[in-house]
């Protein structure tokens, strides 16, 4: 059964209308017909299952009538992403293994080393990707993408999570740094965790002594070090792993 998102307020009286992006995929590419069973997400935790009535040849949406809905709660603890912009596309591949993985939010970060500012195209790109691999994951719920924040700025938040962990490419060795799976496992079960990685390059010194006084905690992977997309994955992941999401 295909999936396509649609937003809450694109379903009304038991009608979906299937827009964009999402209705040129049902329409030309999947060439799907009335009378189709669908599946249809709206990214807050509703899972209906519709059925195709118009795919309009001259508009640019097709209906679906609704024929059961199911509300998937969002599961605990909430993982945000703090992800230090990396040049080029490296910023797709995070947001997709991430949201396949159980990523909540993800806020991407101005920091010294950072790479890029995004535009308003790369955004409108990025959720796409966010949407794809929503659906691809069967994911009732649809990572929120901020707007990038200054790093400093962010750490005036950090007392609204339960956790925060900021990825060093330190070894063991470092007394001040641990490992991920011990801090993971001895902490009591969070409601949220805050994951903060670097770009190419990393954090500076400046900027993990800031997090560190602000309530961070330093953690990492062990001995190899990892590129800032593959640190990205792994930590949620490792997060998702030991919290069972």
């Amino acid at each position: 059964m295909h999936t396509f998102y649609v937003s809450p307020s694109h379903i009304s009286n038991n009608i979906a209308t299937i827009t964009g992006s999402e209705h040129h995929h049902l329409r030309n590419v999947l060439r799907t017909k009335p009378g189709e069973i669908v599946r249809i997400i709206d990214g807050k935790g509703n899972v209906y299952t519709g059925q195709i009535l118009k795919t309009h040849d001259t508009r640019v949406s097709s209906e679906a009538r609704i024929l059961s809905r199911e509300f998937h709660a969002v599961l605990s603890p909430k993982l945000t992403l703090f992800q230090g912009l990396p040049k080029s596309d490296k910023m797709e591949l995070i947001l997709q293994k991430t949201t396949e993985l159980g990523v909540t939010r993800i806020v991407p970060l101005h920091s010294e080393r950072a790479l890029q500012t995004p535009s308003q195209n790369r955004y409108e790109r990025w959720h796409r990707v966010l949407i794809s691999a929503t659906k691809q994951s069967e994911r009732a719920w649809l990572p929120e993408l901020c707007t990038a924040q200054e790093f400093n700025a962010t750490l005036t938040h950090l007392d609204k999570f339960s956790l925060c962990l900021l990825l060093s490419p330190h070894r063991d060795k470092e007394s001040h740094v641990q490992h991920i799976q011990r801090v993971l496992r001895e902490r009591p079960r969070p409601t949220s965790v805050a994951l903060f990685v670097g770009p190419e390059g990393g954090f500076t010194n400046q900027e993990v002594t800031s997090a560190v006084e602000s309530g961070g905690t330093l953690v990492t992977f062990g001995r190899n070090i990892l590129r800032t997309e593959t640190a990205a994955i792994v930590a949620v992941a490792v997060a998702a792993y030991e919290y069972q999401l």
